[in-house]
């Protein structure tokens, strides 16, 4: 995370992951609607434990799965170890030491808890979510696997620390044409206060009798070193979300609004929409019994991160009304606007075109 563009990848998906509200939908037959009554609503879209939001839950969660490949959460069901889920309390990774499959392919996770016990958890109790899965059960670590391409980036920032804060910035030696110096360490110390660091960069130099200054700075840009932290950080970038974003740009191409309009539709087809169908997918197999899977099943809303402007915005929610997509209802539900009496009927197309003569057509026409 001492990465910065480690750290701004897992920051932008954190917020993304927690600016974006989890319902739980219920189903009966082909009628879909928002399930909040049901229990674990008030949990996975407003507060999954006493002392946490579900923005701070589902971003520390992101936060726990891009950096360690897992994230673990305790399912408390108060005394009954088969009752609905109360709360979620999540577990600091370190917690989980293993996970192991038994033969009869259900999981058992051995925890060490902060007060030093030592304990096997039922997989019946833990909610798991996993990145990249190779064992079937166990989510890879992506630090560890691209390690040496972060410590490359590391050691490529340390360098540009150690040359811009501790290099002597006249950048040069020192020739000594004359008699030799009868003690060069106190000159070197008194270089070294004078002129080394950045902020003493450019100070005239003043020489003793004999002494020729010779200039041999090596540029960063001549060293290729601009070129070699824009491919690092590109690099890293698609680490985390699998496709070159301008999000990460460091400025020097501007995108233009087309370029920054396809941005956005790879952001989220690339980098969000997979983490949050596997979200959605453990939840139903974590959270929800065989019975409530028939019913029930969580849905990230990602239709904030596809808001266009204002003029955009009502262009498609005039299209979808026109076609029958969405009623007035559901369009000013989206705006977080009051429904109004008849708005949540369906209009078909005869109340808003013409015929071919040009005439009118027949009344305008509403079915439910």
């Amino acid at each position: 995370m001492r990465q910065a563009t480690v750290y701004s990848c897992v920051n932008i998906l954190s917020r993304v992951a927690g600016m974006l509200p989890c319902h739980v939908m219920q189903k009966q037959g082909k009628i879909r609607s928002l399930a909040e009554d049901f229990y674990l609503y008030e949990l996975l879209h407003d507060q999954p434990n006493e002392w946490m939001t579900a923005p701070e839950f589902w971003g520390m969660a992101m936060n726990h799965v891009a950096l360690r490949g897992n994230f673990f959460a305790i399912k408390n069901r108060g005394l009954s170890l088969t009752g609905p889920v109360r709360e979620l309390i999540p577990l600091a990774p370190g917690i989980v030491d293993e996970v192991k499959q038994l033969p009869n392919y259900e999981l058992v996770y051995k925890c060490t808890f902060p007060d030093g016990t030592r304990k096997d958890v039922p997989g019946s109790q833990i909610m798991h979510l996993r990145g990249m899965v190779v064992n079937g059960y166990m989510g890879v670590n992506p630090i560890q696997y691209m390690r040496e391409a972060i410590g490359f980036a590391i050691g490529a920032e340390e360098f540009g620390a150690r040359y811009f804060g501790q290099g002597l910035h006249p950048g040069a030696v020192i020739e000594q044409t004359g008699p030799s110096l009868k003690d060069p360490a106190t000159f070197r110390q008194v270089a070294d206060e004078v002129y080394g660091g950045l902020g003493k960069s450019h100070r005239i130099m003043l020489l003793e009798s004999g002494m020729k200054y010779q200039k041999i700075t090596i540029d960063p840009k001549d060293a290729q070193f601009l070129e070699l932290r824009k491919f690092q950080k590109s690099e890293i970038v698609d680490i985390f979300f699998g496709h070159p974003l301008t999000v990460m740009n460091s400025g020097e191409n501007t995108p233009t609004y087309a370029s920054a309009e396809q941005f956005n539709i790879g952001f989220i087809i690339y980098a969000v929409m997979p983490w949050l169908v596997n979200f959605e997918k453990a939840i139903r197999r974590d959270l929800l019994s065989p019975e409530e899977r028939k019913t029930y099943y969580a849905k990230f809303q990602e239709r904030g991160l596809q808001r266009g402007s204002f003029k955009e915005q009502m262009e498609g929610f005039q299209i979808a009304v026109n076609t029958e997509i969405l009623s007035p209802n559901e369009c000013r539900e989206m705006m977080d606007k009051n429904p109004y009496e008849g708005g949540d009927e369906y209009r078909t197309r005869t109340s808003t075109v013409k015929d071919s003569k040009g005439d009118k057509g027949n009344e305008p026409k509403v079915q439910k």
